[in-house]
């Protein structure tokens, strides 16, 4: 008889030739959250769509930025309000739900990677639950990633998924310098997610990696 672990997926591999939505409130937070996983994936034959919901200032330098960081990560990018500079709060709750749901019955995903309800920012919060209120839809994988903060802050985040970063947190790290408009220009760190990956690496047996929330994930 195989044991439990020869009969559990690898992760990336489950993935490769089908469809994943990275989703993502504003620009950067795809890249902070789960950029190693997402390099990773479409490393490995996924096809990855970073969805940007909506981007609440610098509009243009923001969404050209985002773009090139889905480039070094080697996925597609779509910006779903791209019109005005606004934020999730600012859009109607049933409306972020048919807008998500749209998604997914044209994407049809195997996998959604997107906020954990544990965040301090509104917006994140209510990308995790439209995107939640999705999977009635039909069956895909959910995971959240890590909390994104400007700063290092402490809030409950109980990861069961470690996917192992150590060969993508280059294009990790260099698709979160691609934000200068956001990040570099106001000062802020990102050294610390390295850290965060380091933490997350030795707790999987790897050198580097993100953590995962589970929603929802099927192993058959």
């Amino acid at each position: 008889m195989a044991s439990l672990s020869e009969k559990l997926p690898v992760l990336s591999y489950k993935y490769t030739g089908t469809n994943v939505l990275a989703i993502g409130a504003h620009p950067d937070d795809i890249e902070l959250g789960a950029g190693g996983t997402v390099a990773r994936l479409a490393a490995e034959g996924a096809r990855v769509t970073m969805l940007v919901v909506c981007t609440p200032n610098h509009l243009e330098s923001r969404m050209s930025e985002a773009a090139r960081a889905a480039g070094i990560l080697g996925a597609k990018i779509r910006f779903l309000y791209r019109e005005r500079p606004m934020r999730v709060e600012d859009i109607k709750n049933y409306e972020l739900v048919e807008q998500i749901d749209n998604l997914v019955r044209q994407a049809d995903p195997s996998l959604i990677l997107t906020h954990a309800d544990s965040n301090f920012h509104l917006d994140h919060v209510l990308v995790y639950q439209a995107c939640r209120a999705a999977q009635r839809l039909h069956f895909f994988d959910m995971l959240c990633f890590y909390p994104i903060s400007c700063h290092p802050v402490s809030t409950r985040f109980n990861p069961q998924v470690h996917v192992d970063i150590s060969r993508t947190l280059d294009k990790k790290m260099a698709a979160i310098h691609e934000h200068k408009t956001q990040l570099i220009c106001r000062g802020l760190a990102t050294n610390h997610y390295v850290d965060v990956a380091r933490h997350y690496g030795r707790l999987a047996g790897v050198e580097y990696a993100e953590g995962l929330e589970v929603s929802r994930l099927s192993l058959g």
